[in-house]
């Protein structure tokens, strides 16, 4: 059992350091189109170097977590990033939101001017 836990730690390891090196990737082709700023390009590189940090796990880490709190550092990892997930959802939600409004708006505004300019003729 103790050997397919750690096969399964290290899979998962693996996929997120794919998965932010892929990320990492991802940023940089964005922010050469300028779809991204400098301070956002640094922070999101930051972040996905975290993960992979986070994801190689260095072993004093376990053991601080293991010595002080008896928990293991893949669970904080997963709490922190369902966490961290539902905080990004929700602020993606705010500006989905604002936009909708904003849209609702400019249609409106456009369809005022056509029927005021149909009442003109």
């Amino acid at each position: 059992m103790e050997g397919f836990l750690v096969i399964i730690k290290i899979f998962l390891a693996s996929l997120s350091i794919i998965f932010s090196l892929l990320m990492a990737y991802i940023t940089i082709i964005n922010y050469k189109k300028k779809v991204l700023n400098k301070v956002e390009f640094l922070i999101w590189n930051l972040i996905w170097l975290g993960i992979i940090f986070l994801s190689v796990r260095p072993k004093f880490l376990d053991e601080y977590f293991n010595k002080n709190y008896n928990i293991d550092i893949f669970y904080i990892i997963t709490i922190l990033s369902i966490v961290s997930l539902l905080i990004f959802s929700y602020f993606n939600m705010l500006k989905i939101k604002i936009i909708e409004k904003k849209i609702d708006t400019i249609i409106r505004a456009e369809s005022l001017k056509e029927v005021i300019k149909k009442i003109k003729e």
